[in-house]
């Protein structure tokens, strides 16, 4: 039985307008304003876009776990149904405007934390299963994380140096065992900033074994799939970025 879990362990995203993208200043100790979204929603179009990814063995995945921003809020729909088609059995999807890599503020947790807080919860269950429980009750490597954070992180650091161990605290989050797609970023109005990180992020993930990008940054700024601001999905835009994200799984997992 397959089950969408929106709102506990990792909620996901109530679909709003309201994406959170952060202002250029380097503050770290206090939530950024957001860009405000104009233009119309385009009409959904179930086009896909460039995938980088390295062929694995086949894995027998049953959860998957995905942490995202404002660009996961918006697309969370596509992304559910997507899931459904592969045949997930579980599925949690922790997203929220403003999400930073590794930076919590307010009630906005780091992808980090989430990372850390629900596996602290799957261990604690684990435990209560006492005896028939699996021989090792904390092997990770039946689920699938996917990383869609990034955007809210672009230009927010005094270097690169701060921008790769931001990247490097998620992947040490997620367990080493379970395979790893990270969706890379784009911000219209800071291509420098935005390939400085997308470079750090595949220079990174390329490093973990079981780990593949899932480049939303090649077809992001397609015509019709952002709105004016340059960062958030149309309707359009997020059947794209789910059509990445997922294009990028089947490759990755062979399940096509």
């Amino acid at each position: 039985m397959r089950r969408f879990i929106p709102a506990l362990l990792f909620v996901v995203l109530s679909v709003c307008a309201c994406a959170g993208v952060t202002s250029s200043t380097t503050s770290s100790d206090a939530p950024l304003p957001t860009i405000g979204l104009g233009s119309d929603v385009g009409e959904a179009d179930p086009i896909g876009g460039g995938v980088d990814f390295q062929m694995v063995g086949t894995n027998e995945i049953d959860t998957v776990i995905m942490v995202g921003d404002s660009i996961t809020v918006a697309s969370t729909p596509q992304l559910e149904e997507m899931f459904e088609r592969f045949g997930f059995d579980s599925v949690f999807i922790e997203s929220k405007q403003g999400k930073r890599i590794a930076l919590s503020f307010g009630s906005n947790p780091s992808g980090v934390e989430v990372a850390e807080d629900l596996i602290k919860k799957m261990h604690a269950a684990d435990d209560t299963k006492g005896e028939g429980a699996a021989e090792d009750p904390f092997d990770h490597s039946n689920e699938l994380w996917v990383v869609a954070l990034g955007t809210n992180d672009i230009g927010q650091y005094s270097g690169p140096g701060e921008s790769a161990t931001a990247v490097d605290e998620m992947l040490q989050a997620v367990p080493d065992e379970s395979p790893l797609v990270w969706v890379d970023t784009f911000f219209r109005d800071r291509p420098d900033a935005t390939a400085e990180l997308n470079v750090i992020i595949r220079n990174l993930v390329s490093q973990r074994d079981a780990s593949v990008i899932a480049s939303w940054s090649a077809v992001a700024d397609d015509d019709g799939n952002l709105r004016n601001d340059g960062v958030h999905p149309r309707e359009q835009g997020s059947v794209v970025f789910a059509n990445v994200t997922g294009n990028a799984i089947a490759n990755f997992l062979q399940l096509t």
